[in-house]
């Protein structure tokens, strides 16, 4: 599925990623960026620091390796040698929101940079989340604007959802396959993305999201990795830290406390870990030394050696999730968003309570993509790409004095401009003052004829003759014409730029979020082919602290349905 050689080619510019704070928890992002890591005490992933892994008491990099190969069947089975760059997210329906791709770009972009600086292999690895529970989070998606939605039949209270990796897809395929030939233009690329979702493993969220990142990384050897079959090796680990529980929970609380201390808000309440009983995950309590299954309650001990002989009962929370992969594989670094990187910053003092040291960290890569119509529209609206997010906020404030194309908000709003005195010229306002030069124009125009009609008013005689008053009356309405007209021209081109600004805000801040957690890569393949991961991997920065906005062009065109 791919187009013409150089087909797709992308322009990219920087903004701060303080841009995205209103629209979401941005806020340890922006700090990375504006203070440092050092700042903030934040163990951030350089090429300088390649050489690190993660580490354990309970490593075997042979079984690591072999587990890894054996569920990437179609790739080469890694160097037992081999560190790692991780991702992960939920398996979400076609991959969910464009940040699960970026991600993957991420693992990508990154384990080469790292590769080439340490010498030795380092690859991208894609964890997927298989074994959470919040189906909320992966039911649904989004394409150009549209919503899909495959309701869970079942109670969706805590205790009585299975893990998303068990819940049965397949009635889905066909809802979901008639959504997208409704939602997708016709292009060139079409009838293949049709296609390939047709043939997609349905029979859970696992396998449908496992069977298309494949297809969609295959060219670059993104392995993937389920940690339900993994659970013999985060078995051990996760027994390790309940057997060591009232440590694990100091700890978490001391990492909670740092959190708190450098201004963030830690998006964790406490450690845990689910127990998988009648086809539901139940979250497992500890209370006073005893742990609560759902058929029994034993001692932590107990229980420890439970998970130990029946590891695929058991799986651990999102805070010791981390821990366990970290435990387990050689990572050089774990790639998040901006609160999973808040909350392994809070679970970082677990680690030392197993011996295991943990990954470093980096953000994922975040971007917005902008399709030609939506580059024309900030052209014409004089709208620059550094400040391509001001169309929103232009757009919240219609009454401010922030001009774009030269026209006042508040005469897009169709507020007019106040009338002048008689004695004398009007009166400058804040609005006035953000007019556009036509409207200061009409103004004067209106200023001079009401200067010239008080003259006429003003010659001496008791009754005006017929002549006089006619031209009086002329001079007057062809004055009022003169200045209406200017201002309906003007009023008309406010109308365009405030199309052309909800055109952009709805593309990059869609539902009012940003683009990357709403929006699906299906939307971009179907305009652009492969070609647009291609540039991607090729293009975007996975070092940048900073938020990309990304021109696209090349567009292929679409054909008419």
């Amino acid at each position: 599925m791919r187009g013409a050689m150089g087909s797709v080619g992308f322009h990219i510019t920087n903004v701060p990623v303080a841009v995205l704070e209103p629209h979401g928890e941005f806020r340890i992002l922006a700090r990375l960026a504006d203070e440092g890591p050092e700042a903030l005490g934040f163990s951030l992933l350089t090429e300088k620091r390649a050489g690190h892994v993660s580490h354990s008491n309970l490593f075997d990099r042979a079984a690591a390796a072999e587990q890894i190969g054996r569920q990437n069947p179609t790739l080469p089975t890694p160097p037992a040698d081999a560190s790692y760059v991780v991702a992960g997210q939920q398996a979400g329906l076609l991959t969910g929101p464009l940040y699960t791709i970026l991600k993957a770009i991420s693992a990508i972009a990154m384990a080469r940079r790292m590769s080439a600086a340490r010498g030795r292999p380092v690859l991208p690895l894609f964890w997927i989340a298989s074994e959470d529970h919040d189906v909320l989070e992966v039911n649904r998606v989004t394409v150009n604007g549209r919503k899909f939605v495959h309701d869970y039949p079942g109670e969706l209270a805590r205790g009585q959802v299975p893990q998303v990796g068990d819940i049965d897809l397949t009635e889905a395929r066909d809802r979901l396959l008639a959504f997208l030939e409704d939602s997708l233009p016709e292009t060139e690329f079409r009838p293949e993305i049709l296609e390939r979702i047709s043939k997609l493993d349905f029979r859970t969220y696992g396998t449908a999201f496992r069977d298309l990142m494949s297809q969609l990384f295959a060219a670059w050897e993104l392995r993937l990795i389920d940690p339900i079959p993994l659970r013999p090796l985060t078995g051990p680990v996760l027994a390790a830290l309940v057997e060591r529980w009232e440590e694990v929970t100091a700890a978490f609380s001391a990492g909670t406390q740092a959190v708190r201390e450098k201004g963030l808000t830690p998006p964790l309440e406490k450690p845990g870990f689910f127990e998988l009983h009648e086809g539901k995950r139940v979250p497992v309590s500890i209370e006073d030394g005893r742990v609560r299954l759902a058929a029994e309650t034993i001692s932590i001990r107990g229980a420890a050696e439970c998970i130990r002989r029946q590891p695929q009962r058991f799986s651990p929370g999102a805070a010791l999730r981390p821990i366990c992969q970290d435990a387990i594989l050689p990572v050089l670094a774990t790639l998040a968003g901006p609160s999973e990187l808040t909350y392994l910053w809070q679970i970082e003092p677990i680690y030392p309570v197993i011996g295991a040291a943990p990954s470093l960290r980096h953000p994922r890569i975040s971007a917005t993509f902008l399709e030609p119509p939506i580059l024309r529209a900030a052209e014409r609206a004089r709208l620059p790409m550094a400040e391509i997010f001001r169309a929103a906020e232009l757009l919240a404030a219609p009454g401010s004095a922030a001009k774009v194309s030269g026209v006042s908000l508040s005469v897009a709003a169709g507020e007019a401009l106040p009338d002048a005195p008689a004695d004398g010229p009007p009166k400058q306002t804040p609005d006035r003052q953000a007019a556009s030069p036509q409207l200061e124009h009409a103004a004067r125009i209106d200023e001079q004829a009401r200067t010239l009609l008080a003259a006429i008013d003003r010659i001496p005689t008791d009754q005006p003759p017929r002549w006089l008053r006619k031209s009086r009356t002329a001079i007057e309405s062809a004055a009022a014409r003169i200045v209406a007209e200017l201002h309906r021209d003007q009023q008309e081109a406010a109308g365009l730029t405030r199309e052309r600004l909800e055109k952009i805000a709805a593309a990059i801040l869609p539902e009012g979020k940003p683009q990357e957690r709403v929006a699906n890569v299906i939307q971009f393949l179907n305009l652009h082919g492969d070609d647009f991961l291609r540039e991607s991997v090729e293009s975007l920065d996975p070092l940048s602290l900073e938020h990309q906005v990304v021109a696209i062009a090349g567009r292929p065109q679409e054909k008419k349905r």
